[in-house]
């Protein structure tokens, strides 16, 4: 149980860094209860299987905490600018920008 929860988890984590792993632990909360939670209905029938869920939960929870507190991570920020058009009429033009922001 101990064994198919940390596999289980370092698989997910993979697919995690594969994502690019600045851009995602800006939305650590929201992917650790995710990822969470795919576990638990993954492994849902059991108590050994519920057991290696949670296991592999806590394993991604540490794991995206000490990311967030060490690198630098890159947020998503909306960033307006004017463009000029004729006649001194100006175009709102909206991106979205990353940003690197340090631990």
């Amino acid at each position: 149980m101990f064994l198919t929860g940390i596999l289980a988890a370092l698989g997910l984590l993979l697919l995690i860094f594969k994502l690019g792993i600045r851009k995602v632990i800006a939305f650590d909360l929201p992917v650790d209860i995710a990822v969470t939670s795919f576990l638990v209905m993954m492994f849902a029938g059991s108590y050994a299987g519920m057991a290696a869920a949670l296991i592999g939960g806590l394993f991604v929870s540490v794991v995206l905490f000490v990311l967030r507190k060490t690198i630098s991570r890159d947020e998503p920020t909306i960033v307006t600018q004017h463009a000029d058009f004729k006649e001194g009429r100006y175009v709102p033009s909206v991106k979205l920008k990353w940003v690197r922001k340090e631990p």
